[in-house]
């Protein structure tokens, strides 16, 4: 067992920390494994000091709960500092080695234009210049045969150009090489040799999968942020370490799982997607306790509005975007569109009136924060209209002024020759169809009926939203947690600790034998990753998947073979129908990756005891709410006094720290005794 693995559990300890840095707020909670109590604290996330955000946050919730910090289990953290290192293209200064012939990878990428029908279409920029990708003498059959052996002095030529030219990182991407990493893995150990100050990363060694523009770009990803990236969690980790947390620290990463700091430090690039991710994989498993297998989740923060599909568990693909740039590796497949809190309006050179993707962000934030926001947003057009008040925000922590949410919306207003408050709905009405839009291509991707699914909101602002959305989309029930504004950093809490592993081929479907032993080399390679992990190999699980197509077809569908052979061609054409609506059952199939997901289930956290003492139905105030073009009376209540289970009808406005719900005329709801969350189906 690793040393912080062993001591922790000599102390017994009982705390689980998550931990999320958003754009606006950096969420912690703190859950009780022994009897499911969970709670959330925000703050404001200072964006010229994000490792001490983070400190402020962990010392804060520990002091408010009386938690010490020898009695916390493990840290779990997730940020979106690698995806806004790569979105804003402010990572290191990377080279590139290429097998020679092949120095254009990252220009051609898939020899696709980004959008065939206009001529104007503009490529997207490389991370690394033609100028400082370098070819070196070599070839690897697709076989893994060396067809050409590696030209090492011609390799530390290429090396010591890059270099000169002040890289601070290279990556290397070499023809077939994840077939046979030979070449790869001896220019490792030359960079090794004569460079050691500069950061190498091998494609083989990040994600060995068929493809070179794919392969190529994961690698560079990797070393573009790897400088910043073990900055960042060095820094974390000392800080941690000095606040008196000597528990694992784990990072959140794509996939929806955790890993190690120091795996996260060698191959940051899992951790690209991490925030959204792991907050659906927390998502999940909460509706799936409350009996809710079908979930689309809508994640709305500050900055914008993540949205996800969970059909049982959540769907993971290798067609996520980040930027400009498609992300090979198995991600959770989420869509995000700048629909925020933060989001701000405005009149775009036609004369319409448009909402986002720039955001007020937490500095200055939206107008009503008075800390110099000036432009309309979103959250200034909630508190205009109602739907939330002036001391909704963080138990009343955080004043929100309406004067200067009214100066903002005020110049919006005015060209439209209407008050603000009417103007505050208009905003509100295209944010809404903003997410209805975003959600519709999720909904057809997926093949799924909306009409099965339940609305799964959280973040600071998705329950705020999501009654309005589900009723403009149709959908008929809402699922909202008990702890929704900190749900990303609750599923941090809550997920395992998992790591993927591929090999790629080209196999016949009923080649069993060949298949199985594929399968067995992934979990060698799954045994060798948890014995280094500290982690004995009977407590993990293999989840079996495959990439799988009609024979001559170009793409693929990636579904679970866990199940027996027989099974594997008849959950192919199933998801093909779901997905297309048809399938061809006389076709022949052939499998191109087949993939493990390992995890390590971190225990199950009992379901929190619901007392039904001291509460009432009895409002705290009345409060008038603009919505549907009419001004009308809402009810509010404080959602922790809500009696258990009794159905009440819309509208209402639900008060909690975390989080203001607006509940629509269109529904009623109630909350649930048993799980803790609030529920709300269509009034028919």
């Amino acid at each position: 067992m690793a040393p912080a693995l062993a001591a922790a559990a000599s102390r017994d300890p009982r705390w689980r920390l998550g931990v999320d840095v958003g754009g606006t707020f950096t969420d912690v909670a703190l859950v009780d494994e022994r009897n499911g109590r969970t709670v959330v604290h925000k703050t404001p996330t200072r964006h010229d000091d994000l490792v001490g955000t983070v400190v402020q946050g962990v010392r804060e919730i520990l002091v408010q709960h009386h938690v010490a910090a020898s009695d916390v289990a493990y840290l779990a953290a997730g940020s979106t500092i690698a995806l806004n290192t790569i979105i804003e293209r402010s990572g290191c200064r990377t080279g590139l080695l290429v097998t020679r012939g092949f120095r254009d990878v990252l220009e051609i990428r898939r020899n696709r234009l980004p959008d065939a029908p206009n001529f104007d279409a503009a490529r997207p920029i490389p991370l690394v210049p033609r100028s400082r990708v370098a070819e070196v003498e070599e070839r690897i059959h697709v076989s893994g045969r060396v067809v050409r052996p590696l030209d090492e002095a011609a390799a530390r030529t290429a090396v010591a150009a890059l270099v000169e030219d002040g890289v601070e990182a290279i990556a290397v991407c070499l023809l077939h090489s994840y077939t046979n990493p030979r070449h790869e893995q001896r220019i490792r150990d030359l960079l090794a040799e004569g460079w050691p100050d500069v950061l190498v990363c091998v494609s083989s060694d990040i994600w060995p999968q068929q493809r070179e523009f794919e392969r190529a770009l994961l690698a560079v990803m990797n070393a573009y942020i790897g400088p910043r990236m073990v900055t960042y969690y060095g820094s974390l980790e000392q800080a941690m370490r000095d606040t008196g947390l000597h528990c694992p620290l784990l990072m959140t990463q794509s996939n929806g799982g955790m890993l190690s700091i120091e795996e996260a430090a060698r191959t940051p690039v899992r951790t690209v997607l991490s925030g959204p991710a792991v907050g659906v994989t927390g998502a999940a498993r909460v509706a799936g306790d409350a009996g809710h297998a079908r979930v689309f989740t809508l994640d709305m923060g500050g900055t914008s509005a993540d949205m996800a599909v969970v059909d049982g568990q959540p769907r993971l693909g290798t067609e996520n975007l980040v930027g400009q740039y498609p992300y090979f590796m198995p991600a959770i497949e989420i869509d995000t569109i700048g629909a925020g809190g933060g989001s701000i309006a405005y009149w775009d050179a036609h004369g319409a009136l448009k909402v986002g993707p720039r955001s007020a962000g937490s500095v200055p934030g939206p107008a009503c924060y008075d800390r110099g926001g000036v432009e309309p947003t979103v959250t200034d057009a909630y508190l205009l209209t109602g739907i939330i008040g002036e001391t909704d925000l963080l138990g009343g922590a955080m004043r929100l002024s309406r004067e200067r949410a009214n100066e903002a919306v005020a110049g919006l207003a005015g060209r439209l020759g209407v008050a603000p408050v009417e103007a505050a709905e208009g905003i509100i009405r295209v944010a809404t169809a903003n997410m209805h839009a975003g959600l519709l291509p999720l909904i057809a991707k997926h093949g799924a009926d909306y009409t099965r699914f339940c609305l799964m909101a959280y973040g600071g602002a998705g329950p705020t939203h999501a009654f309005m959305l589900a009723a403009d989309v149709g959908i008929r029930s809402v699922l909202v947690p008990a702890t929704p504004g900190g749900m990303c950093g609750v599923g941090g809490a809550l997920t395992d600790q998992q790591m993927d592993f591929v090999v790629s081929g080209r196999w016949d479907l009923d080649d069993h034998e060949a298949i199985d032993d594929a399968f067995a080399s992934l979990e060698a390679r799954a045994g060798k990753w948890l014995a280094a992990q500290g982690i004995p190999t009977a407590a993990a699980r293999h989840h079996r998947t495959a990439d799988m197509r009609y024979q001559g077809q170009s793409f693929e569908l990636t579904v679970s073979v866990d199940d027996l052979h027989e099974q594997q061609a008849s959950e192919f054409h199933r998801r093909y129908a779901e997905v297309y609506g048809y399938s061809d059952e006389d076709s022949p199939l052939e499998v191109l990756q087949l993939r493990l997901l390992t995890g390590v289930p971190r225990g199950v956290v009992p379901r929190p005891t619901r007392t039904r003492t001291e509460r009432s139905a009895t409002p705290r105030e009345t409060r008038r709410v603009s919505y549907g073009g009419t001004a009308i009376e809402v009810p509010v209540y404080d959602r922790g006094r809500l009696p258990l289970d009794a159905r009440m009808h819309g509208p209402a406005v639900l008060l909690q720290y975390d989080t203001t719900t607006f509940v629509t005329p269109d529904f009623e709801f109630w909350e649930n005794g048993d799980t803790g969350n609030l529920e709300g189906v269509w009034r028919s």
